[in-house]
């Protein structure tokens, strides 16, 4: 049995899914594990297309905060979470609705993360064996072959691409089964690796073009540590100019090159990420956290805040507690 599959026949029941029989076809591998009543509620659904990739779509949310740790075998996948809080380990990463997140398995390392309780986990992903791309990709593509490993590490969450998106959202809407499940499916899996191999190619010239340092990233990091302990507060580009040694433009454009996305959006989602934690752990007003966070209006914040996590701060504090 494919090492994948044998890791969601394992995973699923130990986080207290139950397999569906009425909503799974096993005969054409799509399987649906129900979250047990005492866990939560929802679902999680994929289909196993013999030992070359996985389709997954999530919808389900914990009563409790859920600890899950799991072997990582070798695989590449990308997500798109529609709605998501929590926070994966080694290397740290928080989970945010509303982006992608990309991901390489293998060298016997371990999964860790942590989902909080009462957030819809509603995604949709592909996960692609080593038999996809090492045997059937490269016999496909011959001397044009190119290892889409190096392409998914140079992507990150959060990574702007809405190309990407589309067509996952595509797959997320798609219900069929049979001979047509198969050749949509596919089909799918080889249009996610041509737009990630075609973006790793345009990465790849730009960085060509304006090559980024040993010396910028430490830069770019220095940046990153400022906003990071300063979010709350008023930050001009001009003194951000002066942290990473670069000019307006420059520091635009690496900063974007290398955190996958630009400034003001990284600065909104580390408020909203704070906020989101003052909304679980306090019980200060929805004012005094937009404060706290660094917005003078409420309303200024709730918009933010909604944009980023789908839902009101209300709501979400509403859900978490």
């Amino acid at each position: 049995m494919n090492d994948v599959k044998k890791l969601y026949e394992q995973m699923l029941p130990d986080g207290g899914f139950i397999l569906d029989h009425e909503r799974s076809i096993i005969e054409e591998n799509q399987y649906c594990y129900a979250l047990s009543s005492e866990r939560g509620e929802g679902y999680f659904w994929y289909y196993f297309y013999e030992d070359m990739f996985v389709i997954e779509k999530q919808d389900f949310f914990f009563y409790d905060e859920f600890f899950l740790e799991s072997p990582e075998p070798d695989f590449i996948s990308v997500q798109y979470f529609f709605s998501v809080s929590g926070e994966e380990f080694h290397p740290y990463r928080q989970l945010s609705p509303n982006s992608l997140r990309v991901y390489v398995g293998g060298n016997g390392k371990t999964f860790q993360a942590v989902y909080h309780k009462n957030i819809p986990i509603r995604s949709i992903s592909i996960s692609i064996m080593p038999d996809f791309y090492n045997n059937y990709l490269k016999e496909k593509l011959g001397g044009e072959y190119i290892d889409p490993r190096n392409a998914f590490k140079g992507l990150s969450l959060g990574v702007d691409f809405p190309q990407l998106v589309a067509l996952l959202k595509q797959i997320q809407s798609y219900s069929g089964n049979g001979a047509s499940a198969k050749l949509f499916y596919e089909g799918k899996v080889l249009e996610t690796l041509a737009l990630i191999l075609e973006r790793a190619q345009q990465n790849q010239k730009q960085s060509q073009k304006i090559p980024i340092t040993k010396k910028d990233e430490e830069n770019l990091q220095a940046v990153a540590d400022y906003i990071d302990h300063h979010f709350e507060f008023s930050i001009s580009v001009d003194q951000l100019c002066k942290i990473a040694y670069m000019g307006n433009t420059k520091l635009k454009t690496k900063f974007k090159e290398y955190f996958g996305c630009n400034i003001t959006d990284y600065i909104i989602r580390k408020r909203i990420d704070q906020a989101q934690h003052l909304l679980i752990v306090t019980e200060l007003s929805i004012a005094e956290i937009a404060q706290a966070v660094g917005y003078e209006r409420p309303e200024s914040f709730a918009k933010q805040f909604h944009r980023i996590t789908g839902l009101l701060p209300r709501e979400y504090r509403k859900l978490v507690k």
